[in-house]
């Protein structure tokens, strides 16, 4: 029995595939395939129940699922150990992030952390699926922290520390009829014809949220993943949306009128299991910042 093969085991029963699981481990998925077949001759035992649409445990493969975890806990902890002997932080971090950031610069904080902390090689994923689907993976281990959009204080499994937040505005097309309007509210737009984002997205649920409170119901005719498109359709006069006041600040193709919203991100960390001295290390050195110069 060898660590990777449990470490490969461990992430296909995580994320429930092969495929995501080689994804988070970083290797091709025929690789991830064969160790945990070693795995099973070795053992003796079928781990896991091929499925047409989503794998499943064997009862085997449940049993040894904690277990597993223990294991490649105890490996990492040594480990950190022996760099911590030396004065050093050692490790790798899967850290998950938004398609957008604000005015939170990723690549800049991420430049930063890597010239205080060389020991630590930080595994960058962005999600187009929302921070719901990012909050999940931080729960079950799939990421390790994670940049997430969620107007609650807390969530169940997380520990959240606020980064920052955007404005969010109303925005429509000049002809509109609240082009000319100081500022808007949720009533007001009731009977509009919405461009929004998907169902998870932060941005969506914060829209949602203040509409619920208003006893407001909306008409979302257009889901997008992408501002651009977003501020396009509105400019023609397809629909009208909610999106950060920076993305739109001096366009003269769409209206923006403030709406009272705002857009907060939080790093989300796991508070039901340990992590990694490298983890805590990139959970406590990300802090503000704005954006800089294209290089």
């Amino acid at each position: 029995m060898q660590p990777h093969q449990l470490e490969y085991f461990v992430a296909v029963a995580e994320t429930g595939s092969f495929t995501a699981g080689a994804d988070r481990v970083g290797v091709v998925q025929s690789a991830v395939s064969a160790a945990i077949k070693q795995l099973e001759r070795g053992l003796g035992a079928p781990l896991i129940e091929r499925g047409y649409h989503r794998l499943a445990l064997t009862a085997e493969g449940e049993a040894l699922l904690p277990r597993a975890r223990d294991v490649l806990a105890g490996i990492e902890a040594a480990r950190e150990a022996v760099a911590g002997a030396r004065g050093q932080v050692v490790g790798t971090v899967l850290f998950g992030t938004l398609s957008y950031t604000g005015r939170w610069d990723i690549a800049e904080v991420l430049q930063g952390f890597a010239a205080r902390h060389p020991g630590i090689t930080v595994r960058l994923r962005q999600t187009i699926a929302g921070s719901a689907t990012s909050e999940a993976d931080v729960r079950s281990g799939a990421l390790d922290l994670a940049l997430v959009s969620t107007a609650a204080d807390s969530l169940p499994g997380l520990t959240l520390t606020r980064i920052h937040g955007d404005e969010l505005v109303f925005i429509c097309a000049p002809g509109h009829r609240l082009a000319r309007a100081a500022a808007v509210s949720a009533a007001d737009l009731a009977g509009e014809i919405w461009v929004d984002f998907p169902t998870g997205w932060g941005n969506r649920t914060v829209v949602d949220t203040a509409f619920a409170a208003a006893g407001v119901s909306r008409t979302v005719r257009t889901e997008v993943t992408n501002f651009e498109l977003a501020r396009n359709l509105v400019c023609r006069g397809l629909g009208v949306a909610v999106v950060p006041r920076a993305l739109i600040e001096g366009d003269p193709g769409v209206i923006a009128v403030p709406i009272g919203l705002e857009w907060s991100f939080q790093l989300a960390v796991a508070s039901n299991r340990r992590i990694s001295a490298a983890a805590a290390a990139a959970a406590a050195g990300p802090s503000p910042a704005p954006r800089a110069a294209r290089c």
